[in-house]
């Protein structure tokens, strides 16, 4: 009973972190659209250099230390310490961003990636700012509170998109946006966090937190290293317009799935650490947690994935139909990513990082080689997008049978856990298959209204008559989530 009154208090806490994402980040889809028909595809592509790389240094702006706190007991000296830490980091990171963006733009083949890329340094010491305050919140599990600042970030980077494009301040709406959604959001944090930083630092705690912060840097280094690979590749060889198709494809299967997984897991992390020392406790969370997630990630991939002709052509246009293949293979890639991504939270929780840095390492030698082969022999962005689906699979059952070993569960029972959504999806997709052949001559729009109302029927009407169970105690969660 605990563990599921722990999980109860998960999902209510998921539900907060994701009404205050997805309520912002529908503006910023909003403004996706508008960009995508206002944008190039190569205007895309020069954003999308800067954006692949300064994502990949922004794991390194605090060294882990936020995660480090969650993990570690109350200490508000160890709190101070960590601000002072990650702020210095961040100046630190700012600088080399700015110095090395020459050498981005050498990479790439293409000038317009300095500018892009100082630009966006900037965003290092204004996360920094609020970094703490947001790591205040998830320790203390107040995810109802993380929604006004989460929000206001994603309000602010969707309008201020929106009214620099038709400003016409062009690839500059991407990026000016991105500042002033970062600025928004520290500032409301520490206006909804009633902590302030006193002037100390700790030399003895810097090492504590560094300790178990690297193991987690370590990790997600590699993995967003490895994640980016795609882009940076694809920058590289193939140039900004290919970059910009393959950057708009993956912008639903990310928002929807990827972005859905990690909200997750900034919530799940702190129970799983409070329920470390009880392992019968973790093992039914894992399990509880991994069924009604993967009914939400898994229908949202294989259903975009069949959808993928009337959502490009109706929201991006025309000019945008060779991002469909594209965005077919990608929404498969993040459904099978998402299988696996709560067992990481179990590793950190256990404090047992490195067997994420392991898995990485184990990912990056079967990726690279595939995503090399995929552009200089294939030479096509579609075959680099099924790259990532074969990679994707084998690391995920990897992934699951690690997990099943150190939980002392076995991997068929965690694969009968998810095998309701499995089966649900496969049905609803059979559906959509069918329904746009016959409809094969109407709008892409009543296409897409067609396909997702016949979709979202045919798969709540395989729970309803063969997990009738499941469907309800996931409606009385979700229903208690919300009047609480």
């Amino acid at each position: 009973m605990a563990s599921k009154a722990s999980t109860k208090q998960a999902v209510r806490g998921i539900m907060w972190t994701y009404v205050s994402y997805y309520s912002g980040k529908l503006l910023v889809f909003l403004s996706t659209i508008a960009l995508a028909r206002l944008l190039s595809k190569d205007d895309f592509g020069v954003a999308g250099y800067a954006l692949v790389v300064i994502s990949s240094l922004n794991v390194l702006s605090s060294l882990g230390v936020g995660q480090a706190l969650i993990y570690l007991k109350k200490d508000p000296k160890a709190t101070d310490t960590a601000f002072w830490l990650g702020l210095s980091i961040s100046f630190v990171l700012f600088a080399a961003t700015w110095f090395a963006a020459p050498l981005v733009g050498a990479f790439f083949g293409d000038p317009r990636a300095i500018p892009v890329t100082r630009a966006l340094a900037f965003s290092y010491p204004i996360s920094s700012l609020s970094y703490i305050h947001d790591m205040i919140l998830r320790k203390k599990l107040s995810f109802k509170r993380k929604f006004i600042p989460d929000l206001s970030k994603s309000l602010g980077k969707g309008i201020f998109a929106i009214l620099f494009a038709l400003l016409g301040y062009g690839v500059w709406s991407l990026i000016y946006s991105q500042l002033l959604g970062s600025l928004i959001a520290s500032i409301a944090y520490w206006i909804v966090v009633p902590w302030k930083p006193s002037f100390y630092f700790s030399r003895p705690l810097a090492k504590k937190l560094l300790h178990f912060g690297l193991n987690i840097v370590a990790v997600n280094s590699l993995s967003v290293l490895l994640n980016n690979s795609d882009a940076l590749l694809i920058g590289r060889f193939m140039g900004a317009a290919i970059l910009g198709v393959y950057t708009l494809a993956f912008r639903v299967p990310n928002m929807l799935i990827m972005q859905f997984n990690a909200l997750v897991s900034k919530v799940i992390f702190p129970f799983y650490a409070k329920m470390r020392e009880d392992a019968e406790t973790l093992k039914r969370g894992f399990l509880y947690t991994t069924k009604y997630t993967t009914l939400a990630t898994i229908p949202m991939g294989i259903g975009i994935a069949a959808i993928s002709s009337p959502l490009v052509l109706t929201l991006f246009g025309e000019k945008w139909a060779e991002a469909i293949p594209v965005m077919q293979a990608l929404a498969l890639y993040t459904t099978f990513a998402s299988l696996a991504y709560n067992a990481g939270d179990v590793y950190k929780a256990q404090g047992h990082p490195e067997i994420l840095t392991r898995l990485t390492l184990v990912e990056g030698v079967l990726l690279l080689p595939a995503l090399y082969f995929a552009i200089t022999l294939r030479g096509t962005v579609v075959a680099v997008a099924w790259a990532r689906v074969f990679v994707a699979f084998i690391i995920t059952t990897l992934d699951l049978s690690i997990a099943s070993r150190m939980l002392d569960i076995s991997l068929r029972k965690i694969f009968k856990t998810i095998a309701p959504a499995i089966g649900a999806a496969s049905f609803m997709a059979l559906t959509i298959t069918l329904l746009l052949i016959q409809i094969r001559e109407t709008a892409p729009l009543t296409q897409l209204i067609l396909s997702i109302f016949a979709g979202g029927v045919a798969y709540l009407s395989i729970l309803w008559t063969f997990q009738r169970p499941l469907l309800l105690d996931g409606y009385r969660i979700l229903r208690k989530a919300v009047t609480r």
